[in-house]
C-alpha cells in the first residue's frame, strides 16, 4: 500500500468516527437492491442479477460528446441536468460522455481490450460486465468540452469544471466515486469524470467526511475482484 492510500485510508477512519453510529441515523446504507439508489456496485459486489437492466430509463437532455444518446434513471436524469444548467449559469461548461451502459456493451468493451490486452491491464481500467456501476443507470462521465487539452478527460482534474463539481456536485445528489488515492478502496483508479447519483442527503455526508461509498456504508474494501476470470459473453 502506498504512503498515500494509507493517509487516505487513516482520514478515512477519522471520518467514520464522526460518522453516526449503528444505533443513530445515517442518510443511507449499502442496499443489494439493483433498483434502489443505494445499490453498492464494486469488485466484490456484483449486480444481482448480473445482467440487470433499470426500468426507469430516459435520455439525458444535456450537451454530449456521445454518438448515442445518454441515458440514466429518470431521477438521476433530472438531477443530472439540474445540475448541468446550474453550472452553465455559473459559467461552467460540461458535457455528458457516458451513462447508462447494458451487461452486454460492457461486455463488448471489456472483451475487446481483454483479447488486446490481456486479464490483468484490462481489469486495471474497464469493469467487468455485471460490476459497472454504468449498469445501474445511475453513473454519469463528464468533461470539460470547450478545454480541447482535456477533451478525453485525461487531465479534467485540473480544469474549473473538475472543481467546480468537487463543491457542489452534491447538491444534486452525485459523489465523485473514485477519488483520487482511494484504489486499494474502491479497486479503481482516480476517475475525477465519473459521478454517481445516490440522493443529496447522503451525496452531503460522502462528501463532507470525504469518504468513499465503501467507506461511508462501512462496507470492506474491494481491490479484488470475487472471481478470477470475467463473465464474458
Amino acid at each position: 500500500m502506498t504512503g498515500l492510500a494509507e493517509k487516505v485510508l487513516a482520514l478515512g477512519v477519522a471520518a467514520l468516527a464522526q460518522l453516526p453510529q449503528p444505533h443513530e441515523v445515517q442518510a443511507s446504507q449499502a442496499s443489494a437492491d439493483p433498483d434502489s439508489i443505494h445499490v453498492l456496485v464494486n469488485r466484490q459486489n456484483p449486480l444481482q442479477p448480473v445482467d440487470y437492466s433499470p426500468d426507469d430509463l430516459v435520455e439525458v437532455e444535456v450537451r454530449t460528446s456521445a454518438e448515442e444518446p445518454v441515458l440514466l434513471r429518470m431521477e438521476a436524469a433530472e438531477s443530472a441536468e439540474e445540475l448541468f444548467e446550474t453550472a452553465a449559469e455559473e459559467g461552467v461548461t460540461l458535457a455528458a460522455t457516458s451513462g447508462y451502459r447494458s451487461f452486454d456493451a460492457q461486455s463488448e468493451l471489456y472483451s475487446a481490450r481483454y483479447a488486446e490486452h490481456g486479464l490483468e491491464p484490462t481489469d486495471e481500467f474497464a469493469a467487468r460486465p455485471g460490476y459497472s456501476e454504468h449498469q445501474t443507470g445511475l453513473a454519469l462521465d463528464v468533461i470539460s468540452i470547450d478545454n480541447p487539452e482535456c477533451i478525453l478527460g485525461e487531465c479534467f482534474h485540473e480544469t474549473p469544471e473538475y472543481e467546480w463539481l468537487e463543491t457542489s456536485a452534491q447538491d444534486f445528489g452525485f459523489v465523485i466515486r473514485y477519488p483520487e488515492g482511494a484504489e486499494d478502496i474502491t479497486g479503481f483508479a482516480f476517475e475525477p469524470w465519473h459521478l454517481r447519483y445516490v440522493g443529496t442527503e447522503t451525496a452531503a455526508e460522502v462528501t463532507e467526511y470525504e469518504l468513499t461509498l465503501e467507506e461511508y456504508w462501512r462496507q470492506p474494501a474491494a481491490p479484488e475482484y470475487d472471481s478470477a476470470e470475467p463473465n464474458l459473453r
